[in-house]
């Protein structure tokens, strides 16, 4: 009997020890998904501000990003987004970082289709819209990160979201003149306009992906335009 009570105890302490083991590796696959997904949305806010360079560095913190513990059936989709990282770092332009980046999030949706999983994102409430240029631009930054959790989730319900709020968005500095019509911002104005209705419409995550490159490389276009206009 006491033979039997220490077998018992041993394979108990077994059985916890491969708890604590399946626990904290769930804990460390967790915490690099919040790692991967904060610096994607940085990514994202980099090339949108016209920062070839701070997408790079992003890129490369998701690049270097592996999931040692994954399945070997599973392998591939994470090999996927990391080359996709790898793209963005080569990129000579930020319309090219752009695209690439897009199909970063189209990737990351199918690694999460695979896997099945549930991403759930935080609540975050939409910004107060006013005529003042940096409200709008929050407002326009908000619907861009719906829209992005949207590609990623996927979600239809944050696709969408983001994609209604930026077709119907002011664009102050357009409407008050503040820069010149050779500099060509109202024409990317009516560029994400016209791609966000779009996106409204799109069915297929193939699809949104190319509109989220598009509005994302129109958004650094304007944004470099603006920002050489102010120097």
């Amino acid at each position: 009997m006491r033979t039997l009570a220490v077998l018992v105890c041993l394979a108990a302490c077994q059985v916890t020890h491969e708890l604590d083991d399946l626990a904290r590796t769930v804990q460390e696959v967790r915490d690099r998904m919040h790692v991967r997904f904060a610096a994607t949305k940085r990514v994202g806010v980099a090339i949108a501000l016209s920062d070839l360079p701070r997408a790079h560095e992003e890129a490369r913190l998701i690049a270097k990003l592996d999931e040692p513990e994954v399945l070997p059936e599973w392998q591939p989709y994470v090999d996927n987004v990391i080359a996709a990282a790898r793209q963005i770092e080569l990129t000579k332009d930020t319309v090219a970082a752009a695209n690439m980046t897009a199909l970063l999030g189209r990737r990351c949706a199918q690694c999460h289709v695979a896997l099945r999983a549930r991403i759930k994102f935080p609540k975050e409430p939409a910004p107060i819209t006013d005529r003042k240029l940096a409200t709008n631009m929050a407002s326009h930054q908000w619907a861009a990160s719906r829209m992005w959790e949207g590609l990623i989730g996927p979600s239809d319900d944050r696709w969408l979201e983001g994609a209604r709020l930026l077709s119907g968005a002011r664009w102050s500095i357009v409407a008050e003149g503040d820069v010149p019509p050779e500099l060509g911002v109202a024409d990317d104005v009516a560029r994400v306009r016209l791609y966000a209705s779009r996106a409204i419409v799109a069915k297929t995550q193939d699809d949104r992906a190319t509109l989220y490159g598009e509005i994302l490389g129109t958004c650094a276009r304007c944004h470099h335009a603006i920002r050489d206009r102010l120097k």
